[in-house]
């Protein structure tokens, strides 16, 4: 994936060096920096890998020259290049709120009660939910990550703010070191109950046992969070994927 995104990134520049080239006189066109990208994109990768990212983001003209195709195949339709024009039915490419959204349905009912928990306290600062239960907490991110209609700019900052948020909250779940320290705080409350049955650890006692019963099904559970979320960060919410989307819908944009 970071090769494809590195090679994404080098066609979304190919505009901007070309724009470059021509107003310092020089006969660079968009064609030659993606036939640059290309030679890098073949010493870089297998025969068979280059092949297939470059089916995916390079159309060929008449001439056999060869040109950006943004969105990537996935999101389009049929697309040629005739001569100089360029026809293009294109489809608008998933938005990273989207990406987050469908990562976020596909969790179990637990993990989303917390991260929506999570987004209320941190993201939209109580907003007067926190004295409702986990589905309005739920309902109302998704309607957050769903609203239409945003810039490109509301949309990236939104993604970076809910990235942001979700990983200092998750932080203490993806790791062993987080679980363990869980552990002894629960075990060192259990504990000071037992001296001290009049204390304020009695009270808590019976939450610190049930977190203690359910420990070893939440770390799995939260572990294997850990890699869809890092997969999810990788494909769509890296600064670079970021840029690379926002770029592929500004040319959407303007082929309509």
């Amino acid at each position: 994936m970071n090769a494809e995104n590195n090679f994404a990134a080098r066609l979304i520049d190919a505009r901007r060096l070309a724009e470059i080239a021509r107003t310092c006189g020089l006969k660079a066109d968009v064609s030659h920096y993606v036939n640059e990208a290309l030679k890098e994109l073949w010493q870089t990768q297998s025969p068979e890998e280059a092949r297939k990212i470059a089916e995916r983001w390079v159309l060929w003209d008449a001439e056999g020259r060869p040109w950006p195709r943004i969105p990537p195949l996935d999101n389009v339709v049929q697309f040629h290049r005739a001569g100089p024009t360029q026809i293009s039915m294109a489809s608008q490419p998933a938005t990273p709120l989207q990406a987050i959204r469908g990562w976020f349905d596909r969790q179990d009912e637990e993990v989303r009660t917390e991260t929506a928990g999570m987004a209320t306290l941190l993201v939209f600062e109580g907003h007067d939910l926190l004295v409702f239960g986990g589905r309005a907490w739920c309902d109302y991110l998704r309607q957050w990550l769903s609203e239409t209609n945003l810039s490109n700019q509301t949309i990236i900052g939104r993604a970076l703010t809910f990235r942001s948020c979700f990983e200092y909250f998750a932080e203490s779940r993806f790791t062993e070191s987080g679980w363990t320290r869980s552990e002894k705080v629960a075990l060192g409350v259990v504990e000071d109950a037992k001296n001290d049955p009049d204390s304020d650890a009695a009270r808590l006692a019976p939450f610190a046992q049930k977190l203690l019963d359910t420990l070893p099904a939440r770390k799995i559970r939260w572990i294997n969070v850990r890699k869809s979320w890092r997969e999810l960060v990788s494909a769509s919410l890296t600064p670079r994927a970021l840029r690379v989307w926002s770029a592929s819908r500004t040319e959407i944009v303007r082929g309509h």
